[in-house]
């Protein structure tokens, strides 16, 4: 028989690149049926007669869960998790997810008995890089750092080793560092629209369009993990008996330095960025926080300038991606004085 697939956060980057991934390298005699659960309407680019949506909402109890899902997916052999809600409050976003997690993952072994693995996406957030510095590049075997604030990688990875012990079904972790991808709908760390946005209002403003960070993130290296590689080996690993039970990292390994790529992305977008920006504040110790200037703050008036460009284009239903910009994120991002 072939294998079933079930992909959760299907309007997501990694949850769409898992499905793109499957339609795009898979028969339907190796996986006969892929199905897509999100919260909100579902909307890919992706076509294939294999593909079952179901609308799911995981802050939904497990019981609830299962009587909406036990029809669908009570034949899926592999289920990939990459849901994600984003709350800019730490204490929210580890509750709401560590939540999501726990109910469909309740909800999966009820009703799936043909399962055979499950594979649960978490990230660089599990070795404490929003927190402070990390060996680079990180190692699975690493043990756990004490942190400050609860993490919610911890407890749904622990939930799911729990729930696979004395189990035939094996799971798997990936953990990728900062995602890049696309995705067909806005998601909270969605850095692209985020980006896109500041270069083209900086354009239009004959503006500068500085990297709002501080001088030891612009000056030193970064890693990134791109989502078609992500689902490669998201899917590797889920179908080969060696990799079961175990954690995987996930990035790219080509390290780069903001001072030069942030230029870059600037002139692609007609904006000017320059290597040699020049800092307001002083330059930071290393663990400390600093922006020299905020996303957030710089975003509050320029909806009308957006406006005006939507206006001269010809796009006025562009409008409405401004609402995107993930902008209290990014300064989260670029406020480190340590990287990845």
């Amino acid at each position: 028989m072939g294998r079933v697939a079930l992909i959760t956060g299907g309007n997501g980057i990694t949850g769409g690149a898992i499905l793109e991934y499957l339609v795009r390298t898979s028969a339907t005699d190796q996986w006969t049926n892929i199905i897509v659960t999100s919260r909100s309407p579902f909307k890919t680019t992706v076509q294939d007669p294999r593909i079952k949506f179901i609308a799911l909402d995981f802050s939904e109890s497990s019981i609830e869960l299962a009587k909406k899902m036990q029809d669908e997916c009570a034949k899926a052999t592999h289920a990939y998790f990459s849901s994600y809600v984003h709350k800019d409050d730490f204490a929210e976003l580890n509750t709401a997810n560590r939540a999501l997690f726990e109910h469909f993952l309740g909800a999966l072994v009820k009703v799936a008995p043909l399962l055979q693995n499950c594979t649960l996406q978490t990230g660089g957030k599990h070795y404490n890089v929003h927190l402070g510095p990390v060996p680079s590049p990180a190692r699975e075997e690493e043990p756990r750092r004490a942190a400050s604030i609860d993490n919610f990688y911890f407890p749904q990875e622990d939930a799911l080793i729990a729930a696979q012990k004395g189990q035939k079904w094996t799971w798997n972790v990936i953990r990728p560092e900062a995602i890049i991808g696309w995705t067909s709908k806005p998601n909270g760390m969605n850095s692209a629209i985020t980006f896109a946005l500041y270069f083209l209002i900086c354009k239009e403003l004959g503006t500068e369009a500085s990297m709002p960070t501080n001088q030891l993130y612009w000056e030193g290296y970064d890693d990134v993990s791109y989502a078609q590689l992500i689902a490669d080996l998201t899917i590797f690993v889920s179908t080969h008996t060696h990799c079961a039970n175990e954690a995987f990292n996930a990035a790219n390994g080509d390290y780069f330095s903001w001072r030069y790529m942030w230029p870059r992305l600037a002139a692609y977008f007609g904006a000017s960025a320059t290597p040699d920006q020049i800092f307001s504040k002083p330059r930071p110790i290393e663990g400390e926080v600093q922006l020299d200037k905020s996303l957030a703050e710089w975003a509050k008036d320029k909806r009308a300038v957006w406006d005006s460009i939507c206006d001269r284009s010809g796009t006025l239903a562009a409008k409405s991606t401004f609402d995107s910009g993930t902008w209290a994120y990014q300064d989260w991002v670029f406020q480190r004085t340590w990287y990845n």
